[in-house]
């Protein structure tokens, strides 16, 4: 996946000031042949009421509001991004229960590791149905 350095400087903001709660948001872009690139980031409200320090939710509202933007902007979803507080940059067993209960085969899912706040570390990933797993998927910062 390919996501330009300052949408990438936009997420790893967004990381660092939502902490020590996980933060989340949405990539949208253009799936080519091979090339997935994103060129639009906007970040959503984290909906988690109960644990937002280690999940985050996006509303049913808000993911419909982004497709529709998106679509009307000549983009798709290419997937989701979410921070990890204190925690590894890669997906978490919840993460992996939360994609394999829904269609989820070829999302990306960007995820932040943030330490005390102030340092942040990109990882990307591909979700995969017929394993139920996570693949990591080359992060091209451009």
């Amino acid at each position: 996946m390919r996501i330009p350095r300052a949408l990438m400087d936009v997420i790893l903001a967004h990381a660092r000031s939502g902490y020590p709660y996980e933060v989340c948001g949405v990539l949208l872009g253009r799936n080519g042949a091979g090339d997935r690139r994103v060129d639009r980031v906007v970040p959503v409200v984290n909906r988690e009421q109960d644990s937002p320090q280690v999940r985050y939710e996006i509303a049913p509202e808000d993911l419909v509001r982004v497709q529709r933007d998106g679509r009307d902007e000549g983009r798709e979803i290419l997937g989701y991004y979410h921070s990890h507080p204190d925690h590894p940059a890669r997906p978490s067993e919840t993460d992996r229960r939360i994609a394999a209960e829904g269609l989820s085969d070829g999302v990306v899912h960007v995820v932040v590791g943030v330490e005390g706040g102030k340092r942040a570390a990109p990882s990307a990933w591909v979700f995969r149905d017929r394993a139920a797993a996570f693949e990591p998927e080359p992060l091209d910062i451009e």
